[in-house]
């Protein structure tokens, strides 16, 4: 029975109506297949259960919206409407004259789709009307292909737990389950694209979810204070003990992330990259050695497709492996004795060869730290999918030096790349921010924001459109700032309740978009249960290319001063003359809202 209502969902835009029961039912599957080793199988139903409900409808709204206003009815938006009934109203049209003429006068009208739209549109969900796993996963590797080869692509899928389908939002987040790791696109995806999944779960994972799932009630506990009752120095050493003791729970609650990832937390580490010089030649002969010598091992042993890509890996970035994490990951790779002796001298050679192997300045450093193993790298963008029932964990923090974009879906991520391909350089989007339009303080309730923010533009972006200490209008976000380049938000929030979502996401947005509120990308739920919704989620669906936002509530000091780093590094200024804002006295400009040098 199950079987048959799974199939059902996957044809057409069903699982839309049905929600999260529909998502749930995809992750029973997940978990079913994976258990009996068709972990292929299980990566397509981790796939369909990321993408379901909310995206599918704003981009339908869009789909919708175009036929209506701008095709003027045709017989494709004749079907839309059929496919968007409910059962019941499937039921009554057999028995209503006047919605079927009401169709059929659509249908016969000889209005046409543009073509480009219907593409654009119909691309976005490769696997719709796909029902075998198999077939889908060949889909998703030619998708992973056409993607940037500078790109790692990982997915995280949070498992079934019924229970939380009808939870209202805190137990959702709360409950534990186990999480599924998937690797799209990695180094050797050329010679071996499909996907790999490994699952985590243990007795730790209870505590991991509950330490998550609190942080930003924790913090919201210790900022929400009367200031008249913290006025003593006692008080104000109470409150500061709070956050400090915040910030261990913090600290504690990513290294027990860490810890629940051994050994392979080393996966969320994208391709190195190295301006053209003898070192990143070194470091291309490196990787070369390390694959053949990978090979060459699994070919003697006959190790499948998933062991030799996480060997290969593990082999590139050995560097950064400690001992025990390498004699961990081989006992993960095969149970033979023999095999695991042997992998991990294989890899314990590549570490102990990658010094002498690097410039000579590298090879002087401490032989014991890891991370002088390796040349001082950048890495290209690794792109995590995130499960909304996932998306409160800080993964970024499990490589602070690595640069991180989320999606909440593969088919979000598709959708975007085909947007924008040709603007893309190296894994990059490039962007030219021409001009720009900012919104601070609008609940006029943040002075210290507005000071601090005012000055920052004037000094640094003068030119820009600003609206400070007062409400936009819905107009006004629409046709002045939403039509820029760049758009900056900051003050409470992520600035959704000047416009409702859905509006934004009937948008055709060219602009890069900073929202610099508390909780301003955090997914929340609008019920008991239902899909979460966020702000990035309605963003995307109007083609925003980049959101940058935040997962916490903050102080306001912390977050303008996140803001204008942030901002200062990304954009330059009008003027070349201009001096570096790091070069501006950082205690003038918080206390006083002035720029002067230091």
């Amino acid at each position: 029975m199950e079987e048959d209502i799974v199939q059902y969902l996957l044809h057409g835009s069903f699982g839309v109506n049905v929600g999260p029961n529909a998502k749930e039912l995809f992750l029973d599957q997940v978990e079913v297949e994976f258990d009996k080793g068709n972990l292929q199988t299980s990566i397509f139903y981790q796939i369909r259960a990321l993408y379901q409900a909310s995206q599918e409808r704003y981009f339908q709204i869009e789909k919708i919206l175009n036929e209506a206003e701008d095709m003027d009815g045709s017989p494709a938006f004749a079907e839309q409407l059929r496919l968007g009934m409910s059962l019941w109203e499937k039921e009554n049209l057999k028995s209503n004259p006047l919605m079927q003429f009401a169709l059929d006068t659509i249908r016969d009208k000889n209005t046409e789709l543009n073509s480009d739209e219907e593409s654009e549109f119909v691309s976005c969900n490769f696997l719709q009307n796909i029902v075998d796993p198999l077939q889908g996963v060949k889909k998703v590797e030619e998708i992973c292909q056409k993607m940037p080869k500078e790109w790692t692509i990982l997915q995280l899928c949070k498992g079934p737990r019924t229970e939380t389908t009808y939870s209202v939002f805190p137990q959702i987040h709360e409950l534990d389950a186990a999480i599924y790791f998937t690797l799209f696109k990695h180094a050797r995806s050329v010679e071996y694209p499909t996907p790999i999944c490994l699952r985590f779960s243990g007795p730790e994972q209870k505590e991991l979810f509950q330490k998550y799932a609190n942080i930003a009630s924790k913090f919201k506990q210790c900022i929400n204070v009367d200031p008249k009752e913290y006025s003593t120095k006692e008080a104000k050493k109470f409150y500061w003990d709070m956050l400090c003791e915040l910030d261990q729970h913090i600290s504690q609650a990513l290294k027990d992330l860490k810890n629940f990832f051994f050994p392979w937390s080393f996966l969320f580490t994208g391709q190195p990259y190295i301006r053209p010089s003898a070192e990143a030649t070194a470091l291309a002969a490196k990787q070369r050695k390390a694959f053949a010598t990978v090979d060459g091992f699994c070919n003697e042993y006959h190790w499948d497709t998933q062991a030799r890509v996480l060997l290969s890996l593990t082999a590139f970035n050995v560097d950064l492996l400690s001992e025990l994490e390498i004699h961990a990951i081989c006992g993960l790779l095969t149970s033979n004795s023999r095999e695991k002796s042997n992998a991990a001298k294989l890899l314990l050679q590549l570490q102990n060869a990658a010094p002498a192997e690097c410039p000579e300045g590298n090879a002087e450093s401490d032989n014991n730290s890891n991370s002088a193993r390796r040349p001082s790298t950048h890495h290209y963008p690794c792109i995590l999918i995130v499960d909304e029932r996932l998306d409160h964990f800080f993964w970024e923090e499990l490589n602070v030096q690595q640069e991180y974009s989320r999606v909440n879906s593969l088919q979000c991520l598709w959708r975007l790349h085909n947007l924008y391909a040709d603007r893309m350089h190296k894994g990059y989007l490039c962007v030219d921010i021409i001009d720009g339009g900012c919104l601070v303080n609008p609940d006029n309730n943040l002075p210290k924001t507005e000071m601090r923010m005012r000055c920052f533009f004037d000094y640094w972006l003068p030119n820009w459109l600003k609206k400070i200490a007062q409400k936009p209008t819905q107009e006004e976000l629409l046709k002045d700032f939403f039509k820029r380049s760049c758009y900056v938000y900051a003050g409470h929030g992520s600035g959704l309740q000047y416009l409702n979502g859905k509006h934004i996401a009937r948008q055709q947005m060219n602009c890069v978009v900073f929202l610099f509120g508390c909780d301003s990308s955090r997914l929340h739920s609008n019920g008991l249960y239902s899909e979460l919704v966020g702000s990035h989620l309605y963003y995307h669906a109007a083609k925003c290319p980049t959101l940058i936002g935040t997962l916490m509530p903050g102080l306001d000091a912390n977050m303008d001063g996140v803001a204008t780093e942030i901002l200062s590094r990304w954009i330059a200024p009008n003027s070349p003359s201009v001096v570096p804002w790091q070069c501006i006295d950082h205690a003038s400009w918080i206390k006083e809202g002035v720029a002067k040098r230091k």
